[in-house]
């Protein structure tokens, strides 16, 4: 992702309320692309969400030190605010709204018959690793960038989304068999 002028960038930090809507603007499909898969489709949660990473931004960006692209800084605190946000709603597994051909290799929507075979695939994957899943296999953020993101290896988030890859594919695999 191409960034934002670090012009604007440093006038946002000093609360310049025009530059801080051009770095909203810049920045906000970006991030409500990423949680509102993460949120699976709940678009009232994804606002919430979003305006909640952007509240965040905004009252810290003076702290922003550019070690890393904004993109990054922000998708890590749009990473700890859905976290939060899903924590507290963990009662609530929501599997409506992503697409599951974007998670397991080769496969497409024909191939799966009915909602419950979506359900049944999702229904294990935890809130970090869809996040993981929607910045990785949607948004094609590198394994390094997510690494400074999480606060894990890329070592360990490539095993991480190969061993969900592979969960993945042995449920869909399982469901099939007992049709």
């Amino acid at each position: 992702m191409k960034e934002l002028d670090e012009i604007t960038i440093r006038r946002a930090a000093k609360k310049d309320q025009q530059a801080f809507r051009q770095v909203y603007d810049y920045y906000s499909l970006f991030v409500w692309k990423v949680i509102f898969r993460t949120v699976n489709g709940d678009t009232e949660a994804a606002k919430e969400v979003v305006q909640e990473t952007f509240i965040r931004v905004y009252t810290s960006l003076g702290s922003f030190g550019f070690n890393s692209a904004l993109s990054t800084w922000i998708y890590r605190i749009a990473y700890n605010t859905a976290n939060t946000y899903l924590s507290k709603k963990k009662s609530k597994r929501l599997v409506d709204g992503l697409d599951v051909d974007l998670l397991v290799d080769g496969k497409t929507k024909e191939n799966y018959e009915n909602k419950e075979i979506v359900e049944a695939l999702l229904s294990a994957v935890s809130p970090e690793e869809r996040f993981l899943l929607m910045g990785r296999e949607v948004e094609g953020i590198s394994f390094e960038e997510l690494a400074r993101i999480t606060g894990k290896s890329s070592e360990a988030l490539r095993t991480l989304m190969s061993r969900l890859k592979a969960r993945l594919r042995a449920t869909y695999d399982n469901l099939n068999q007992k049709k």
